[in-house]
C-alpha cells in the first residue's frame, strides 16, 4: 500500500491477505507512520525490547510472514516465552538478504526456524530457505540453515476436517515453542 501510495503512477493493486488482518488489533500503523520521509520495513525485527536487549539469551529465532506471525506473537506471550525472537518479513521479493543476515547475526547463537500455516510445498519456505542458507553464508560467513515448522506436505491447503486443521495448527505452536506436556520445566 506503502508503495501504491508513494508512485507517480497508478496501477491496479492485488493484496492477497487474509482479510481478518484487516481487523486486528496489533495489525495496524499510525497515519505518521505512511507520512512523508518514512520508508517501507522490509523486515521487521523483534519489537519485544527485553528479548531483542539480550540476543545472546534467545534460543530460537522464527522468520515467518503475514497472519501467523500475531498468532506466534500471542501463543509467546501466552507461553510466558522470552528465548524466541519473532522475525516478520514483510517483503519475500525482492529478498532482504542484508536484513536477515543481520538478524541470524544478532541472535547468532539462535536456531533457525522457518514458520508457515501452508503446508511445506506450498507457502514461502522453499523460496525463502535458499536465500536465508545464503545470505547467513556469503555475508555472515555462517551458514545457517532453517528448520521448517508448518504443516506437511500436501495437495490441498487445508483438510476440510476442523479437528485436524486443530490439531495440525497446535503442532505449529509446538514445533515453535515446544511441547508443554513434554517440556520438563513445567
Amino acid at each position: 500500500l506503502r508503495r501504491q501510495t508513494h508512485r507517480e503512477f497508478r496501477k491496479p493493486l492485488i493484496m492477497i491477505s487474509p482479510k481478518n488482518l484487516l481487523r486486528h488489533k496489533r495489525c495496524v500503523s499510525a497515519l505518521e507512520d505512511m507520512g512523508p520521509g518514512t520508508v517501507f520495513h522490509r523486515v521487521f525485527d523483534e519489537t519485544d525490547e527485553s528479548i531483542s536487549g539480550n540476543p545472546e539469551q534467545v534460543k530460537k529465532l522464527v522468520f515467518c510472514t503475514g497472519q501467523i506471525y500475531y498468532e506466534l506473537l500471542a501463543e509467546r506471550e501466552k507461553r510466558g516465552m522470552n528465548d524466541v525472537a519473532l522475525v516478520r518479513l514483510e517483503q519475500i521479493a525482492p529478498f532482504a538478504f542484508d536484513r536477515v543476515a543481520q538478524s541470524c547475526a544478532k541472535y547468532n547463537n539462535a536456531e533457525v526456524i522457518w514458520a508457515q500455516q501452508e503446508p511445506k510445498n506450498m507457502g514461502a519456505y522453499s523460496y525463502a530457505n535458499p536465500r536465508i542458507m545464503t545470505a547467513t553464508r556469503d555475508i555472515n560467513k555462517d551458514e545457517k540453515r532453517c528448520r521448517f515448522v508448518g504443516r506437511p506436505v500436501s495437495a490441498a491447503p487445508a483438510t476440510g476436517i476442523t479437528y485436524i486443521h486443530q490439531q495440525e495448527y497446535q503442532n505449529i505452536m509446538n514445533g515453535v515453542f515446544g511441547d508443554p506436556e513434554l517440556d520438563p520445566s513445567d
